[in-house]
């Protein structure tokens, strides 16, 4: 017997609460909305001219992202990063970033290093004003994308994702309060290395690349972790809870 087929409305629901949740995320990240800022359903769903199902579909995806605390009769909150939250997800960041190369040096196709050679070829076209931390941060957490899908262990670029979001608000936060230091040291440096990295999977030198990632993000680590402190005053994130 043939299956019923799928609901169009649910279908139709799911890809508005995913346009819902993208608005979100992007304005969380780049600080539009402040860390500890109630997000009331109703509110929201009146400005994003949407009804109350997708909104809270989109809060439930940002908790689980780490971007959105939510407390049972209390509702939604942008979350905040301690000094402590930060050395959590680097931690685990490292071991997840070592994994992808070790995997990715065994497993990377042709089509997995043209997209991560494309993403280099992107920013090599931006002009230097073009390279704002949003556009460059953006750049980054694509190419890191790119290495966990090269790697094809599934379950490893899941937790990946769940980190993603976190990451870009670290980096987005951290780079707009050093500009100068972006446009004299940082941006420059890039895309050499971040080509390293690209050769190094193409090299298929295991070793080598567990090696490379490990430097690359204890520097990653130094650069972000100067703007935090012990107390959650920084930007959205997964916080402790109260």
């Amino acid at each position: 017997m043939a299956e019923r087929p799928l609901s169009l409305g649910i279908a139709s629901r799911r890809v508005l609460a995913d346009v819902v949740t993208d608005d979100l995320r992007d304005a969380i990240v780049s600080h539009e909305l402040e860390p500890g800022r109630r997000l009331a359903e109703d509110d929201l769903a009146e400005q994003m001219g949407v009804s109350r199902g997708p909104v809270r579909e989109a809060l439930m995806r940002l908790e689980r992202e780490g971007l959105v605390s939510i407390e049972r009769h209390k509702g939604a909150r942008i979350a905040s990063w301690n000094r402590q939250d930060l050395e959590e997800i680097y931690s685990l960041r490292r071991v997840l970033e070592e994994l992808a190369m070790e995997w990715a040096c065994k497993n990377a196709t042709s089509a997995d290093l043209a997209v991560m050679e494309e993403i280099l070829g992107h920013y090599h076209r931006l002009s230097e004003k073009q390279r704002t931390p949003k556009e460059v941060s953006k750049i980054d957490l694509d190419f890191h994308t790119a290495l966990f899908q090269a790697a094809h262990h599934e379950r490893l670029l899941r937790a990946w994702e769940n980190l993603r979001s976190q990451i870009h608000a670290f980096l987005m936060y951290s780079w707009s309060r050093e500009d100068k230091v972006n446009k004299q040291k940082y941006m420059p440096k890039w895309e050499l290395d971040h080509q390293k990295i690209l050769d190094v999977v193409k090299s298929k030198k295991v070793d080598s690349a567990k090696d490379l990632i490990k430097t690359h993000m204890s520097l990653g680590f130094e650069r972000v972790s100067k703007h935090f402190t012990e107390d959650p005053i920084t930007p959205v994130g997964k916080g402790k809870k109260r």
